[in-house]
């Protein structure tokens, strides 16, 4: 059995909804629920209230195609938002709460958009060293207001930071001088991850607080700790926490090959892969030939295909009507 991983803000593209046609019961209530096709051609295709809900759905819409021809999955990780997606297939969450909650998230983050901060991708940097990076700027300027530190760590060359423009500007100059050999820019108008989002993350605790939340079929490896959970007040925690601290993709996907897996699918907007390329890299060293593979939220109308290793057979699975709430 195979570890689900659902990817956040980042992975979209303009013609991800287009999968949707084969899940007619997911828009219909999408609509119901929040009045609009998310990402059906509406806003700006950066904007987090347009994109986080759209993603959500694109996600449910993939784990629903492939449980109709795979087992449920033995795990799940998202990746910072790709969590409520993730909790969604694992049975955590029905699909209307999840919907409303990445709706709420998303909303409460557009709020604090601010043209005075943002991300950087830094590529080519171990984690310590683009953290002695971020140390050195906060020391220097941090009596200004200014900060940069790490937002996401996504593997062992791959780590984005979130701070003030100022900061971000030097963490760029100096994480070349160290060897990067790309720093990018992202188009993300806010310091997600980061102490900023305090104010967001006080929204969606109070969204969560009443909740429902149920005991996940299958356990969630967190994007924050690498640890496997399946206790619901603890989720509503760490997804509370997600706002402010960084993500480590990489400590979760190194606790998965921990615990025995091998088999990783990535479900979402589809090619191309956002998230399989972190896991071969993570596990290149103690797992070789990990089995990846992409699926979309298309899927059911075409055979999912390995990147590696065939697929399983169907067979009965414990997740289903999870992801049948949505139906």
């Amino acid at each position: 059995m195979a570890v689900w991983m659902f990817p956040g803000q980042g992975s979209q593209r303009p013609d991800m909804t287009a999968g949707l046609a084969a899940a007619p019961a997911l828009l219909r209530e999408a609509r119901e629920l929040i009045g609009v096709v998310p990402g059906g051609g509406h806003g700006d295709a950066e904007d987090p209230e347009f994109v986080q809900p759209a993603l959500f759905v694109v996600g449910v819409a993939a784990a629903t195609a492939l449980l109709r021809h795979e087992p449920a999955p033995a795990a799940v990780i998202g990746h910072s938002f790709g969590e409520f997606a993730a909790l969604t297939a694992a049975g955590a969450l029905p699909f209307e709460t999840g919907l409303r909650l990445a709706v709420l998230r998303a909303r409460a983050m557009a709020r604090r958009a601010d043209t005075r901060t943002g991300m950087l991708a830094v590529l080519g940097l171990a984690p310590a060293e683009v953290r002695a990076v971020c140390a050195d700027i906060t020391q220097v300027t941090g009596d200004d207001g200014d900060f940069v530190q790490i937002s996401n760590i996504n593997s062992p060359s791959q780590t984005v930071v979130a701070g003030t423009t100022a900061a971000l500007a030097d963490a760029a100059e100096l994480c070349r001088a160290r060897g990067a050999f790309r720093v990018r820019p992202l188009r993300i108008p806010y310091a997600a991850h980061t102490p900023l989002m305090a104010p967001a993350a006080a929204e969606l605790r109070a969204a969560l607080s009443d909740a429902d939340i149920r005991v996940p079929a299958a356990k969630l490896y967190s994007c924050l700790t690498g640890e496997a959970t399946a206790d619901p007040d603890r989720i509503r925690e760490l997804l509370v926490q997600g706002m402010t601290r960084p993500v480590d993709f990489h400590a979760a996907v190194t606790a998965a090959a921990h615990d025995g897996h091998r088999s990783f699918v990535e479900l979402g907007p589809g090619s191309p892969a956002r998230l399989l390329g972190l896991v071969g890299e993570t596990l290149a060293a103690e797992v070789p030939s990990p089995r990846l593979r992409l699926v979309s939220s298309d899927a059911e109308a075409k055979t999912p295909r390995p990147f590696q290793a065939g697929r399983s057979g169907p067979r009965p699975n414990p997740v289903r009507q999870a992801v049948d709430d949505a139906r």
